[in-house]
C-alpha cells in the first residue's frame, strides 16, 4: 500500500493553513514596526541633543554630591537611566552591609533589561524574512497546482501574493537589522553612562564612610 500520496496531502493541507497565520503576522509585524519606528524616532532626537551638550562625565563631582542625576542633564538622559539614578540612590541611602551586593544586582538587572529591549528587535531581523519566504513558498505550491488545472487566474493570484509576502519579509528585516545595529550602540553607551553613574555615587559612600 502506497501511504506517500496521503502524506502528501497532509503536508500540503498543513502548509496551505499556514498561509494565512503568516500574512497575519506578517501585517502585525509591520504595523509595530510602524509605531516601533515612532518611538526610535524620539529617542534619537533626545539623544542627538544630549550629544550636543556636555558630556555626563563632566558632571560626575555633582552627581557624586546630591545622589542624583542633575535636572540640567535627566531631560535629555534616557529614562531608564534616570530611574537607575533613583533606585541606586535608595541602595546607596541606606548603607547596607550588603550594598555592594545590591549595587551590583541592580546593575546586572538593568543591563539585562536593555539587552532584552535590544533583543525584540533582533527576533524581526529573523523572524521578517523568514516569513516572508514561508508566504513565498506556500503561494506557489498553490499556484503550481491550479497551473496544472489550467487554472492561471489562480496561479497569477498566488505569484503576486508570494511576491508580496516576499517584499515585505525583507523589509521588515532590513528595517529592523538597521534599528538593531543602532540599538545595540545606545546599550553600549547607557551601559557607560549607568556605570559613571554607579561609580559616582558609591565613591560618596566611601567618602562618607571613611569619614
Amino acid at each position: 500500500m502506497n501511504i506517500f500520496p496521503a502524506l502528501q496531502t497532509v503536508l500540503y493541507t498543513i502548509s496551505t493553513a499556514l498561509l494565512y497565520p503568516v500574512v497575519i503576522l506578517l501585517i502585525f509585524l509591520s504595523l509595530w514596526l510602524v509605531i516601533y519606528t515612532g518611538g526610535f524616532l524620539s529617542e534619537w532626537i533626545k539623544r542627538r541633543k544630549f550629544r550636543s551638550s556636555e558630556l555626563l562625565a563632566n558632571f560626575l563631582e555633582e552627581i557624586q554630591k546630591k545622589k542624583d542625576i542633575p535636572d540640567k542633564i535627566q531631560k535629555n538622559l534616557p529614562l531608564h537611566i534616570v530611574n537607575y539614578a533613583k533606585e541606586l540612590k535608595s541602595i546607596v541611602q541606606k548603607k547596607s552591609r550588603f550594598m555592594e551586593e545590591r549595587v551590583e544586582d541592580l546593575n546586572q538587572r538593568k543591563e539585562y533589561s536593555l539587552i532584552k529591549d535590544v533583543d525584540k528587535i533582533r527576533l524581526i531581523v529573523r523572524i521578517g524574512p523568514s516569513l516572508g519566504l514561508i508566504g513565498t513558498l506556500i503561494p506557489m505550491g498553490t499556484g503550481l497546482a491550479g497551473l496544472t488545472q489550467g487554472n492561471m487566474a489562480q496561479l497569477s493570484s498566488s505569484l503576486i501574493l508570494a511576491f508580496t509576502t516576499t517584499v515585505v519579509g525583507l523589509a521588515l528585516g532590513i528595517t529592523a537589522h538597521f534599528f538593531s545595529v543602532v540599538k545595540e550602540r545606545w546599550l553600549m553607551e547607557d551601559m557607560r553612562h549607568i556605570n559613571l553613574v554607579t561609580e559616582a555615587m558609591i565613591k560618596i559612600d566611601g567618602d562618607s564612610s571613611a569619614s
